[in-house]
């Protein structure tokens, strides 16, 4: 039997990472979209298969490819956040909120700089999901009281790996820690009412992928309309930031 110490397997995910990161401007380059969004599950397959080992630190190079190529290619956000696969997986969930996010800062009008920052924050935000149980993630049920309770540590738990682990505070860890509290209080884990940008923004797109893109086993994956429709019903109970939402219903056009 083959063993491959700790060191030869970081070795060996960063070389896959190096190639997946130059396949990924290769088909940014010539359009190939389906080709970007499949490289990107692969890329971030790999960089999550030994999250606390330092990995998370070849993603600013993707994110940097995906902002360069936005002025080259304008439909190529929207293009990776509709493309579907057949299995929806937490990495092509964080692909797509990285998408979307990516779309809404290019309408905002922000830095290259904050752009960068906020897509890099979004593609990482569920990183604590690695550490959570599959007979939990991929539950055919309602979850348990119980189980809840270890879903709701994800967001502590990528908080952690992208700090202690990466070196990677900031926005970053913040969008990893924030993206499920509420501005009412009535969020997780820390159920605050004070969040980061970050986290407001990331919190209303999160829901948003999730709900069009997800099916449960107590509801279907909604449409777009309905979604946004829903998001505004918390946005009035003083779940979500008014100004945020308007601006992400906008970048969506």
């Amino acid at each position: 039997m083959l063993y491959i110490q700790a060191e030869d397997r970081l070795v060996a995910i960063r070389g896959l990472q190096k190639g997946f990161n130059d396949e990924i401007s290769r088909s940014i380059d010539t359009g190939n979209v389906v080709r970007v969004k499949s490289a990107l599950c692969d890329l971030v397959e790999e960089t999550l298969s030994e999250p606390r080992s330092g990995t998370l630190k070849a993603l600013p190079e993707t994110v940097d490819s995906l902002v360069s190529g936005y002025s080259k290619h304008p439909e190529i956000l929207k293009s990776i956040a509709s493309i579907s696969f057949r299995d929806y997986t937490t990495i092509i969930h964080s692909i797509n909120v990285m998408a979307l996010t990516l779309g809404f800062c290019f309408h905002s009008d922000f830095t290259m700089a904050k752009t960068r920052r906020l897509g890099l924050s979004a593609l990482l935000h569920d990183v604590g999901k690695t550490e959570v149980p599959l007979s939990i993630l991929k539950a055919p049920r309602k979850l348990s009281e119980d189980e809840f309770k270890i879903m709701k540590s994800h967001p502590t738990i990528g908080n952690t790996i992208i700090r202690e682990k990466n070196k990677m505070g900031g926005e970053v860890a913040l969008a990893a820690l924030e993206h499920h509290e509420k501005l009412d209080g009535s969020g997780y884990p820390k159920g605050t009412r004070k969040i980061s940008y970050v986290g407001q923004l990331l919190g209303i797109i999160d829901c948003y992928e999730a709900l069009t893109n997800e099916d449960r086993p107590y509801r279907r994956a909604r449409q777009p309309l309905e979604t946004l429709k829903f998001l505004k019903d918390d946005v009035v109970s003083g779940k979500f930031n008014r100004q945020i939402f308007e601006k992400f219903c906008y970048s969506l056009i």
